[in-house]
């Protein structure tokens, strides 16, 4: 059976100008999303950018160029960081009138910014309320990395306790659920049994920690939770930000993600390990699926 394998990045604005948070500065951030795709190209990958459109229009020249190497451009959506900062929610504790507003406000900037419409979306800390799935079809997004099973987070209105934790074509009705949506979500990998100090779970997150420490504890539960249940479509989905030096070979996440680039080659000797982009993990689970 086939393993999918997607990288990604949230790419955010710089923290002077994003309350939640983000890189310290615009050469930080260029350097850590060309550091990120060339380590992923080298080897193979070919990641997922999640942009915010204000760093999308910093990096216009370098996203074009990464494009054109198979790196896919998706939309990522902190309200709070958004434009003018008239948004001061999360994306989850929105109606879905003002959701809708948020998205298509920040999709057309990113457009404008890159010339490629997003098809892919990835809300601010996994902020989401049983209207995201059905806006976001609507709004021509087909596949995304919304939910991050396990995470109870009232403070960003992400509530994923109980979430399908492998892809899957959504329930409209229900977050929660696989249903009849032909949108595909691939959820961040976590393991929902472990839960760090502040109650949320572990993701493979790569600047949660060590390789050795972190990441593979969450991948091999993961691989074993897919075996054991036998599940029909197994992915892995990592997840970082352009707030960190992956130029540096000295970077601890630069460290992190070599050490599980390693691991994952060492699995493919006896897995069929496919990379993908999101919406190249759509068209495989369209096959799949046939």
């Amino acid at each position: 059976m086939s393993l999918y394998v997607a990288f990604t990045m949230d790419c955010e604005r710089i923290a002077a100008e994003s309350p939640p948070g983000g890189p310290e500065s615009w050469a930080l951030s260029e350097r850590a999303i060309w550091g990120y795709c060339e380590r992923l190209l080298d080897r193979g990958y070919r990641p997922t950018l999640f942009l915010v459109p204000e760093c999308a229009a910093r990096h216009a020249r370098l996203l074009a160029r990464l494009a054109g190497r198979g790196v896919e451009l998706g939309l990522h959506v902190h309200p709070q960081s958004l434009g003018d900062h008239r948004y001061g929610r999360y994306l989850g504790e929105y109606s879905a009138d003002e959701q809708r507003e948020i998205v298509a406000l920040a999709s057309d900037m990113l457009a404008e910014a890159t010339g490629v419409r997003p098809v892919s979306f990835r809300p601010g800390n996994f902020s989401a309320s049983d209207d995201t799935y059905p806006l976001l079809y609507d709004l021509g997004f087909r596949q995304g990395s919304v939910s991050d099973p396990g995470r109870t987070a009232p403070q960003f209105a992400a509530l994923w306790e109980g979430a399908c934790p492998d892809p899957h074509h959504v329930d409209p009705a229900d977050r929660l659920w696989a249903g009849a949506l032909p949108f595909l979500e691939v959820p961040l990998t976590t393991d929902p049994e472990r839960r760090r100090p502040d109650g949320l779970p572990y993701e493979l997150r790569l600047e949660s920690g060590s390789f050795e420490a972190w990441q593979r504890p969450v991948l091999e539960r993961c691989l074993a939770r897919q075996q054991r249940e036998r599940v029909a479509f197994r992915a892995l989905c990592a997840l970082t930000h352009n707030c960190y030096a992956y130029d540096r070979r000295d970077d601890p996440r630069a460290e992190t993600l070599v050490g599980m680039l390693d691991y994952l080659d060492g699995l493919a000797r006896h897995e069929g390990l496919v990379p993908v982009t999101l919406a190249e993990a759509h068209e495989c689970f369209r096959g799949a699926c046939r």
